[in-house]
């Protein structure tokens, strides 16, 4: 597993990585109207020698820590911003990262749009851009390829990933560096950032059992998730199943879809069974709105009557539930961020992929939905 320090850059370059985020808002009493500085002026500032100053924003070779100190004070004393057209022709490359989802069946969830938020500014902080590439599960891997070969991208960042995922096989294939926002049915050989799932579902089994629960019942993803091997989907049955068989229990899982009216029906449905189950523990945020929702609108109080977990739930969340929602955050930021800084380091030839494979844990976050198993 690699340390978070070799994703962010070892060396003379990440000291550069400030200097290049903060210097359009610098503005030096020295520059005149319509003045821009130039890599020369900086190795003047500097007093290096030029090929210096481009071997430190490269990082084609290594430059003395003191030395990368100098040509960053010199970048914001003059204003500098590094031309990334002429970095990209000089090292070939195209200074983009491809972030590439499935062509969009559900909408995204705000663990999603965190790990697009965060793969922006840690791009942003390494002179990438990111560029959104939906494209088809089947095909998909092929078109990425492609835009690669074609300058258009350097390396590509998966999300959405199957556990079967054919987009991961065509970039092996074709060489092209890519790193996983989730994890295929055997990742062993890809770089990767991905939620520990086992973690979080686990915990949550073991809470709810500690509190006597044990009719608990787990709500999935939708069955079209499960049914094209969407990872989270696939994997998180899987685990709750396990956790409920280590502690001798019998497990039951449901599928929902990810909207608060089919959490409102299957809150009616649920409840109406002969033997209903006394506590859930739900991966979908949609569903989980409308579960609590459906539960109030027949007089039941939660946790009184039933306990309600989210397993991964979006920060937000917890917020727009009543009773607020007892559940784990989805670290979404902080996945983006790792996988950018990882697929940069790969560019970089400075990891393998081997070197940068990272489970995320998702601490349980007390709410107001869970208590004690009900009397009979």
């Amino acid at each position: 597993m690699i340390a978070r320090s070799a994703c962010l850059g070892i060396g003379a370059p990440s000291i550069l990585i400030e200097a290049f985020r903060r210097s359009a808002s610098i503005r030096g009493s020295h520059k005149e109207v319509g003045w821009v500085a130039t890599m020369q002026d900086v190795a003047k500032r500097a007093n290096v020698a030029v090929s210096t100053v481009s071997y430190a924003l490269s990082g084609a070779r290594p430059v003395a820590r003191a030395t990368a100190e100098r040509i960053r004070q010199a970048m914001e004393e003059l204003d500098y911003e590094p031309n990334a057209m002429a970095r990209g022709l000089a090292r070939r490359r195209s200074y983009t990262l491809a972030m590439s989802f499935p062509e969009f069946d559900t909408a995204m969830g705000e663990t999603v749009f965190g790990i697009v938020r965060g793969a922006q500014r840690a791009a942003a902080e390494l002179g990438y851009h990111l560029a959104v590439w939906p494209v088809s599960r089947d095909r998909g891997g092929a078109e990425l390829a492609t835009i690669v070969r074609q300058g258009k991208a350097d390396g590509v960042l998966l999300v959405e990933v199957a556990v079967a995922d054919p987009r991961v096989s065509h970039l092996q294939e074709a060489e092209i560096p890519f790193v996983l926002v989730g994890r295929t049915e055997d990742s062993s050989a890809y770089a990767y950032v991905d939620i520990d799932f086992e973690e979080a579902i686990d915990s949550a089994v073991r809470r709810l059992h500690a509190l006597g629960h044990e009719r608990i019942a787990f709500v999935g993803r939708p069955q079209t998730q499960v049914a094209t091997g969407y990872g989270p989907a696939v994997r998180s049955r899987t685990i709750y199943r396990a956790s409920m068989e280590s502690l001798g229990l019998a497990p039951a899982t449901v599928s929902c879809d990810a909207s608060p009216v089919a959490g409102r029906q299957l809150a009616r449905s649920l409840w109406t069974q002969t033997n209903r189950p006394t506590a859930l523990v739900v991966l979908n945020d949609m569903a989980t709105l409308g579960l609590l929702a459906g539960f109030h609108e027949m007089g039941l109080d939660v946790p009184g009557d039933i306990s309600v977990v989210g397993a991964v739930s979006s920060r937000p969340l917890s917020a727009m539930t009543y009773p607020p929602l007892t559940t784990s955050h989805g670290p979404g930021e902080e996945m983006g961020a790792y996988a950018a800084q990882a697929l940069v380091a790969l560019l970089d030839g400075q990891i393998a992929p081997t070197d940068c494979q990272r489970l995320v844990r998702c601490a349980l976050v007390a709410g107001e939905t869970i208590g004690p198993v009900p009397a009979p």
